[in-house]
């Protein structure tokens, strides 16, 4: 009998999070560094000007408030994106108690899934198979009974 392993669940993971670390780190440079550029944009603030004229109900921002609105809402989802980083890198690590891990991925796909729109499918793809991987493949039982009284009393949490 071969041994167990979680190699597929770690390859997959592993892939997702290179991912979601590349765009993590735009989103996060664009943030915190480029925004500042294009805050001071004077043909940005006429844009912005004209959008907020045509419509009344967001007319009662400035156009410099409007730009920093939506900076800080990118700067805020920069961090969001940096949590799930470090949570997806986190469940891969912990991969040994794959209840805890399962939940984590689980976590991870759906924030991603709901805060990109279903732009980055094949991240929280990735890590939802990963998750459901965790949850379905149990480890097989030895086959001597002092082990499997063992195995019985790890916690999976």
């Amino acid at each position: 009998m071969r041994p167990f392993n979680r190699t597929v669940e770690k390859v997959l993971a592993w892939i997702a999070n290179v991912l979601l670390i590349i765009l993590t780190g735009y989103l996060t440079y664009g943030a915190f560094f480029q925004l500042d550029l294009v805050k001071n944009n004077p043909e940005l603030i006429k844009q912005v000007r004209e959008i907020l004229a045509r419509d009344p109900q967001v007319a009662i921002y400035s156009p410099e408030q409007f730009i920093n609105l939506i900076v800080v809402a990118f700067k805020v989802y920069a961090v969001i994106y940096i949590i799930l980083a470090i949570l997806a890198v986190l469940a891969t690590l912990l991969m040994g108690k794959r209840i805890l891990s399962g939940i984590f991925f689980l976590l991870v796909a759906i924030a991603v899934g709901v805060t990109t729109v279903g732009i980055l499918l094949p991240v929280y793809l990735l890590h939802f198979i990963v998750a459901i991987m965790l949850f379905v493949r149990k480890e097989p039982p030895t086959e001597f009974p002092e082990q499997q009284e063992q195995q019985e009393t790890i916690s999976y949490l």
